[in-house]
């Protein structure tokens, strides 16, 4: 099976865009059967800012310490450049990864969806450019701000 692809039009710190790509992937775990879902940051310290305002300090700080959280019967495993699995059956939220390094970081066997949060705007073309079938699931006002400019 193909792994599906959706993305948000978002750039910088979006707290908004990164709520709806985790409520995105929620959407998915149930639609695919799934009790894990996967987070991608580059490096632990990515879990700081927004990804600690979206998810929360007491999530955080288990993702931290373990690398995974078992909460209300789903499990967030975290992905990053050092932590890597060979199966995650389930959607993976890609945060602020840069799109050249995410299938780095997102190796694993058994992905069903990947919702990527762009940091930059070179970084939200870079993807659609690499993966133009990626379904918009949020557009942030600043995202069409930004790039009424360059049209």
């Amino acid at each position: 099976m193909m792994t599906e692809r959706f993305h948000t039009c978002s750039i910088g710190p979006d707290e908004d865009a990164l709520r709806a790509a985790f409520l995105h992937c929620g959407a998915l775990l149930q639609t695919r059967g799934c009790t894990t879902m996967g987070l991608a940051v580059h490096a632990k310290n990515n879990l700081d800012g927004t990804v600690r305002s979206v998810f929360g300090e007491d999530v955080v700080r288990v993702l931290d310490r373990d690398n995974r959280l078992d909460i209300k019967g789903i499990t967030i495993q975290l992905l990053t450049e050092k932590i890597q699995l060979r199966r995650l059956q389930g959607p993976v939220l890609a945060a602020f990864v840069e799109p050249a390094k995410l299938d780095r970081i997102v190796a694993c066997q058994g992905v069903t969806d990947i919702v990527f949060v762009p940091w930059a705007i070179e970084a939200h073309a870079a993807y659609v450019a690499a993966h133009p079938a990626s379904r918009e699931i949020f557009r942030s006002s600043r995202f069409d701000g930004r790039d009424a400019g360059e049209a």
